[in-house]
């Protein structure tokens, strides 16, 4: 049996790849992203299974299955909750919930086994999406004095993380403290928008006006010239990819 896994974060798609190996599976690929799914679909034979992370670092999966007509049975891997998860059941599609069980993957192989012939996708990926994309946030409360500011995602430059606070940066050059941390937020996020250039920003796309190259990527944003927006030598390729979507 063979499998390929779709999944940006390495020590997941690693971790999934160990397992499935115990299991007699052959695992074709890791791919961490929309743009090296599309390239590889398109020059290989298709595996018997492909697990799929909904959130990809240059946008969620459904832009695969756009584009490439996938005729592997196909399991979701993801970190949503139950509201989301209630759009899988619904349309009869497999999910696994991260971080994956063990266990969870020996019954859903064993489904798997037991009932090839009736184990189809259900097609309806634009149901799913709606419901996926409903789920990502598009608006913070923040305190400014006595006054409370809604402010809109598109109106966000990026957030950044300082000593122990966390920070939004808008589009009127104004810093607010939120009660989140940048781990949250890249989950809460919309991935086609925003993107964790390094440990200490995630910038939004709609306001990266040109890329500099000096021995460090660097980006250029107008509208905050005076932080140094640096792309952190491991996600420079992912960064690219995500960049030109």
């Amino acid at each position: 049996m063979t499998a390929v896994i779709i999944e940006d974060e390495i020590p997941a798609g690693k971790r999934l790849e160990k397992i499935l190996m115990k299991k007699d599976y052959i695992v074709l690929a890791i791919l961490p992203s929309v743009v090296s799914a599309l390239k590889w679909f398109e020059g290989n034979s298709q595996p018997d299974l492909v697990f799929m992370d909904i959130k990809l670092r240059d946008g969620n999966c459904f832009r695969i299955l756009d584009k490439i007509q996938i005729q592997s049975k196909i399991v979701f891997t993801t970190a949503y909750d139950e509201f989301a998860l209630k759009a899988f059941n619904y349309n009869a599609i497999d999910y696994l919930l991260k971080p994956i069980d063990e266990s969870k993957l020996d019954k859903m192989i064993s489904k798997y086994n037991a009932f090839k012939t009736g184990f189809t996708n259900a097609l309806n990926w634009k149901v799913l999406e709606e419901n996926i994309e409903n789920k990502f946030k598009t608006s913070f409360i923040v305190s400014a004095g006595n006054h409370i500011i809604k402010i809109e995602s598109h109106e966000v430059i990026c957030f950044f993380s300082d000593i122990n606070a966390t920070f939004i940066l808008t589009n009127q050059n104004r810093q607010f403290v939120i009660n989140n941390s940048l781990d949250s937020l890249e989950q809460q996020l919309q991935p086609k928008s925003f993107f964790r250039i390094n440990r200490k920003y995630l910038v939004n796309k709609k306001y990266i006006s040109a890329l500099k190259n000096e021995g460090q990527m660097l980006l250029q944003i107008p509208e905050a010239k005076e932080f140094d927006f640096v792309v952190s030598r491991l996600r420079i390729k992912t960064f690219l990819e995500w960049y030109k979507a």
